[in-house]
């Protein structure tokens, strides 16, 4: 009875392929990077409006260039792919009345949010490390080997990001009934945020987490304070979901 709604979110996202589709969408980002790097100069040279004798030079990148772009197109477009996915979680089931039924059966709401929270969670480790496992194939394949190690640090501070942003959607997704507005204030926070951190020093937040999956590829950074800072978002958003969850929609 425990893990009941969390295996029925799994057999949601079975029935709706959201198990085949996110992974799929995740990996094509993270593919397309190092081959458009790739091909670039032939794309260019292709497209014409060059005068005769004109010779496209272009830098090749370095592997580690190659997995800064491959992270920074998760974090800005694998994002929104992930919230997206997650955007009617509570606001469809309230209009529905599944969640006012989960109510009346007294089952605990922090069980709710975070057996929902789980799922997509899981769901999200498990496109990322597909991703990152197309781009560095595709990276050493085309490009060249690089240092697995950082790579792998890079991988895991990635996905603490997108656990971070996921946790915040959820705490406004519980207390707004519309998904969609859920989605854009995460997002637009997300967004204000960096532009926050680019003109002053917080390097504690957890909003640094993304640009560090990128620095660390390049250079040795300071983890732990974005660690735990992260962690305590999770914890505080997972917190205050639980407490603040809206079972029913006005609209109902």
């Amino acid at each position: 009875m425990r893990t009941a709604i969390f295996k029925q979110e799994w057999r949601e996202s079975w029935a709706n392929k959201r198990l085949i589709w996110i992974p799929i969408a995740l990996m094509l980002l993270a593919s397309m990077q190092p081959l458009t790097l790739y091909f670039l100069p032939d794309i260019l040279a292709s497209g014409g409006n060059l005068p005769d004798g004109a010779v496209i030079d272009i830098p090749t990148p370095t592997p580690e260039e190659v997995l800064i772009s491959v992270s920074e197109q998760l974090r800005q477009i694998g994002l929104l792919v992930v919230l997206l996915s997650a955007m009617h979680t509570f606001s469809h089931e309230r209009t529905n009345g599944t969640l006012a039924w989960l109510k009346s059966l007294q089952i605990p709401t922090s069980r709710i949010v975070i057996s929902k929270w789980a799922h997509y969670a899981l769901l999200t480790v498990g496109g990322i490390l597909l991703a990152q496992m197309a781009a560095a194939y595709y990276t050493i394949i085309l490009f060249d080997s690089f240092d697995w190690l950082d790579f792998l640090i890079s991988t895991t501070l990635l996905i603490c990001h997108f656990i971070v942003q996921l946790s915040i959607f959820f705490f406004i997704a519980a207390i707004l009934e519309s998904g969609v507005v859920a989605v854009v204030l995460t997002l637009g926070l997300h967004f204000i945020i960096s532009l926050v951190i680019g003109w002053i020093d917080l390097d504690w937040m957890p909003w640094m987490l993304g640009p560090l999956s990128s620095q660390v590829l390049l250079t040795e950074v300071n983890l732990i304070w974005p660690l735990v800072t992260g962690l305590l978002v999770v914890i505080v958003s997972l917190f205050l979901a639980s407490k603040r969850l809206r079972f029913m929609s006005h609209s109902a």
